[in-house]
């Protein structure tokens, strides 16, 4: 009978952590899926307002987003992905589509990107379109099992976005605000580790690495040269060595 309890919890404790996953992703999902549904309406090609935003906000809104696409396509000479973008004007908007306390962008792949009022930068939502560019280039499943590393998807994302909060503004030589080091986090759960530790310096850490990268390397033109090459299926160390 014990025995029998506890395998009851522990398939209890599965089935509530499962639920919790899948509430994760279908949030989003569905969020991008019928924008409408949770109480967003259509302003223009790919973008979606929370109803009820005035005139300034909406236009503040559809000015940060204009901005950050332009910055992202520069860069990436052109975006092939062009992720649904949601924007929230409260937070209780942000939690209903699925986005994490405390961000300022979260995203379904390159599907869509929710956008928390704190989020409403163009910097914040040229990171989050380099992040959903990147997938989508490299390919969900090859992303998923983790053929770019962390710092190297956040790295590049900082760059795009030319984040001042990371990184120094470019044409003065060496960008960085902070020096990168050795086995930087690759995985998600290494990267959230460390980042509990080291704070946001991580993200300078990562855009520096990526930033000493590309200067030797070719600049943007070596990124989307890389991701060609991961999606066709070849080795993210192999091709950046460790240093």
């Amino acid at each position: 009978m014990r025995g029998m309890f506890h395998a009851a919890v522990w398939l209890l404790l599965f089935a509530l952590i499962t639920a919790g996953i899948i509430t994760l992703t279908l949030r989003p999902a569905a969020a991008a899926a019928c924008p409408q549904c949770f109480g967003l309406q259509k302003a223009a090609d790919g973008i979606y307002l929370q109803s009820g935003m005035d005139a300034a906000q909406c236009q503040r809104a559809l000015a940060a987003v204009d901005a950050a696409r332009l910055e992202a396509a520069q860069f990436y000479d052109g975006l092939q992905h062009s992720p649904r973008i949601l924007v929230c004007a409260d937070d209780a908007c942000y939690h209903r589509l699925g986005g994490a306390p405390g961000t300022a962008v979260g995203s379904l792949s390159s599907l869509s990107l929710e956008v928390a009022p704190r989020g409403l930068d163009p910097v914040y939502i040229a990171a989050g379109l380099s992040r959903a560019e990147v997938q989508g280039r490299v390919g969900f499943w090859k992303f998923s099992l983790g053929a770019v590393p962390m710092w190297f998807d956040e790295g590049v994302a900082v760059v795009v976005a030319d984040d001042p909060a990371y990184i120094l503004p470019p044409g003065r030589g060496d960008r960085c605000k902070a020096g990168s080091f050795p086995g930087m986090p690759a995985t998600p759960s290494d990267w959230q580790q460390e980042l509990q530790q080291e704070g946001d310096v991580l993200y300078a850490q990562s855009a520096c690495k990526t930033a000493m990268w590309m200067a030797q390397n070719g600049g943007a033109k070596a990124v989307t040269g890389l991701l060609d090459k991961l999606a066709q299926g070849q080795d993210f160390a192999t091709l950046v060595p460790p240093r």
